[in-house]
């Protein structure tokens, strides 16, 4: 058990190495995700067995309540997340090397909801707070997802082994609408550049004014693409008619998963659909790279009056709902914790 010295550039390449390829691996534990969220504080600890990389815990902290920091593990830890004893001393080893005013450290690993391991976190002393949360924005990260699997999981599915199992795996709807896209002479680029970023921003405001959300600055999306940059884990995705960008994506290749991870479109160009195509395009770069799930991302719950849901189950309607196990709460300071909490009920 150690913590990761970010001045060894062999051991945190070996870090990254990890979580960039272990099967749940995710971007969200990658050191990478720390240089991003440049006003949080960070900890990496890792564990060995025989000189190998095998769990690790990345945690992020930001000031949650006054005087006091929030440890976060966004989708960690990665690695055995039933060994509770090891996640545990892990946990104590982030704390040593934090401030002192950290009053909790939250895992929510992308693993299964099970009442097995829900309990047996409960029992060596973590709170979790999973199914009795029942608003969306209630976890930091959803906790239910549509996912596709490749490998052909559900009633009426197969594993996808070229592009043509992929399109009929969708609902008919969908299918045309990605063909009538083509049709209308949608195209669909990709890249990870900054005049990518910068287009994909453009669209991304124009959602978020439609859908009456905030969202997050340029320069966070910059400073994305800057750290990103030709790792081939990270592409912009852009559909393109008549000179305009209509639609696009932001996607990360980790582990056995791609993550579509931000979206924005244009609704005057609605009946062109190019949120379609570019699902499509995002779909194939996960069936090229061999990958076993494509993520869509969270949803309020598996209900087609869910306006999330509606759109990601025509590309996913054959395969299981994920649900994940959600947060698994470390409390090291019951006052600051509550004051915290409270603000999420």
């Amino acid at each position: 058990m150690a913590i990761l010295d970010l001045n060894d550039s062999k051991k945190v390449a070996a870090y990254q190495k990890f979580v960039r390829e272990d099967p749940r691996g995710q971007v969200t534990q990658d050191p990478l995700w720390g240089e991003l969220k440049a006003n949080w504080g960070h900890v990496y600890v890792y564990h060995e067995t025989d000189g190998k990389i095998d769990t690790v815990l990345t945690v992020l902290t930001v000031e949650a309540v006054p005087g006091k920091l929030l440890g976060y593990a966004g989708r960690g830890p990665i690695g055995d997340v039933t060994n509770i004893q090891l996640i545990r001393s892990m946990i104590d080893e982030a704390l040593e090397a934090l401030p002192d005013n950290v009053f909790l450290i939250r895992l929510d690993p992308e693993v299964s909801y099970s009442d097995a391991l829900n309990t047996a976190y409960q029992e060596a002393g973590f709170t979790t707070r999973n199914r009795a949360v029942k608003n969306m924005h209630g976890n930091i990260q959803p906790r239910k997802n549509v996912v596709l699997y490749y490998d052909g999981r559900g009633e009426g599915a197969s594993p996808i082994t070229n592009e043509v199992e992929l399109m009929t795996h969708f609902k008919r709807d969908y299918r045309n609408q990605i063909r009538r896209a083509a049709k209308d002479g949608v195209t669909v680029t990709s890249g990870d550049t900054q005049s990518d970023i910068e287009a994909f921003f453009d669209t991304y405001v124009m959602m978020a004014a439609a859908q009456g959300i905030t969202h997050r600055p340029i320069s966070y999306f910059l400073k994305m693409q800057e750290l990103w940059q030709g790792t081939g884990l990270f592409k912009v995705f852009l559909a393109h008619y008549e000179g305009q960008v209509i639609a696009s994506g932001i996607g990360f290749s980790y582990g056995d998963e791609i993550w579509y991870m931000y979206a924005g479109s244009n609704r005057q160009y609605a009946k062109h659909y190019g949120p379609y195509a570019v699902q499509w395009e995002m779909l194939k770069w996960g069936l090229s790279l061999g990958k076993i799930e494509y993520d869509f991302g969270g949803v309020g719950d598996f209900v087609p009056e869910d306006g999330l849901y509606k759109f990601k189950h025509g590309f996913a309607y054959h395969d299981p709902h994920a649900e994940y196990i959600g947060e698994l709460d470390w409390v090291v300071d019951e006052s600051g914790y509550q004051q915290y909490i409270a603000q999420f009920n």
